[in-house]
């Protein structure tokens, strides 16, 4: 990319240069990369892309990155964070919600109890925007977010769509998006009545579910959970609880977490993860796979 490009870029929309990746991560990993974009709107993500697309400059699409591992160094990238797209609004449909990719699970459940509206309180606690959400399939406890979705507004090839909740082909922590190249806008949900008790009931108890959670910088769980089995548990199975790599550490509280508990590099995680998988594999012939993400 050259510097030509990116002051043209960075003279339309609203940047950061450099990006320091490791200040934005949850796991507090990561270089930087030349520049990232904070598009307001779906219409201004659209001709932002389109411009990045026609310069041939190579790009992720971010929310709170969360669940994410970014690798040490300077990226070729440059990163679109869509979190100042964050509006929340009723919908004509029926006790439906509008809300924008950038939006905070937070900010959702507030927006939920304001309106009286229930079905989403499982995202309690989790430090998501709600387009990582959308992405990944988020959720707990047999809950997801992919079964409260009415339609997803995604950029496809230059082109606003909507798709349905079929079309998403939601499975366990898994989407068509992480197949395609679709960058998502924002979803209609459909929710339900409630009072504003019911709510608060419902939010506390996903809350108390969270509560053994360990604190920290993290990705949050590292990896999915096999059938019929708990990636926590075999990982603890292995003995590798409190196991370090750097300043990487296998939470002693949960051992599907690692913390960056000392100026961990993400080559330190890296190793972790390649450790954990070879360490179950060897003990229970069960092949991890990860939730996260990776970043080059």
């Amino acid at each position: 990319m050259s510097v030509i490009n990116l002051i043209s870029l960075t003279q339309k929309y609203e940047s950061e240069t450099p990006f320091a990746i490791a200040k934005h991560s949850t796991i507090g990993c990561g270089g930087s990369a030349r520049a990232a974009f904070y598009p307001r709107t779906a219409e201004e993500t659209e001709q932002l892309i389109s411009e990045i697309q026609r310069l041939q400059i190579p790009y992720y699409v971010v929310g709170n990155m969360s669940n994410v591992l970014p690798a040490d160094g300077c990226s070729r990238r440059v990163f679109i964070v869509t979190k100042q797209m964050k509006r929340i609004y009723e919908t004509p449909e029926k006790n439906g919600l509008y809300v924008e990719a950038g939006a905070s699970a937070g900010a959702l459940l507030n927006e939920c109890k304001r309106v009286g509206l229930s079905g989403a309180e499982f995202l309690e606690g989790i430090p998501c925007t709600l387009g990582g959400a959308l992405y990944m399939n988020a959720g707990v406890s047999g809950a997801y977010i992919g079964d409260i979705v009415q339609s997803i507004t995604v950029l496809r090839e230059g082109r606003i769509l909507s798709l349905s909740q079929a079309e998403c082909q939601y499975s366990y922590k898994n989407s068509v998006f992480m197949e395609n190249q679709d960058v998502l806008l924002g979803v209609r949900l459909c929710l339900h009545k409630a009072t504003e008790e019911e709510i608060f009931r419902k939010r506390e108890e996903y809350s108390q579910r969270r509560k053994h959670l360990p604190k920290g910088k993290s990705m949050g769980c590292v990896f999915k959970n096999p059938p019929n089995e708990m990636a926590g548990k075999l990982i603890e199975g292995t003995g590798l609880k409190g196991f370090r790599v750097g300043g990487a550490v296998i939470s002693q509280q949960h051992a599907n977490f690692i913390l960056n508990d000392n100026e961990a590099k993400s080559a330190h995680v890296k190793a972790l993860i390649k450790i954990v998988k070879n360490a179950v594999f060897a003990q229970y012939k069960i092949q991890l796979e990860e939730e996260i993400r990776y970043l080059e």
